[in-house]
């Protein structure tokens, strides 16, 4: 009975120290690599932007769901130092507000990917109601910050981000 509370206590502590290191120990290359991973063009390098922070980005992939959402698109950044990720950005930029629940629904697939590639555990019920609806919210996962932010851009149409940071 002792030996296996031992076991159960050394592996919980394990874990603890393991899913407290940002983006569970993964470099920003292998951070930056998830835009393949995903289907999202562009170039997985990791680069300095000329003000000593470092970043990666993709170019904007267009959302095949038909009329009207086929004008929606996603893009996928990874921002940080040098060797240190520091947060990881999924963006919907919706343009039509008609409709949206198809589109909403293929951006919450990625966040799920994006999320169970990063820290090995997909979207909460309440991230995917929060997008779903769509409207603003903040959740915290193993030491890092979670938000979803609705930002207008022109009338009632509007860009969803989606970030995930590291928080120590």
């Amino acid at each position: 009975m002792k030996r296996l509370l031992f076991v159960c206590l050394a592996s919980s502590l394990a874990f603890s120290v393991h899913a407290a290191g940002p983006f569970l120990g993964k470099t920003p290359q292998a951070l930056c690599g998830y835009m393949k991973d995903m289907g999202i063009p562009g170039s997985p390098k990791y680069r300095e932007q000329g003000d000593g922070s470092w970043a990666c980005g993709s170019t904007r992939k267009k959302l095949p769901q038909g009329e009207p959402a086929a004008a929606s698109d996603l893009q996928y950044r990874v921002l940080g130092s040098e060797k240190q990720p520091q947060m990881q950005i999924l963006e919907l930029r919706m343009r039509s507000d008609r409709q949206p629940q198809g589109v909403l629904k293929v951006f919450s697939r990625y966040v799920d990917v994006m999320l169970e590639k990063t820290l090995g555990s997909g979207i909460s019920a309440d991230m995917y109601k929060a997008i779903m609806a769509p409207v603003d919210g903040e959740w915290q996962v193993d030491g890092h910050v979670a938000q979803l932010r609705k930002l207008r851009s022109k009338g009632s149409v509007y860009d969803l981000r989606f970030t995930l940071e590291y928080k120590p």
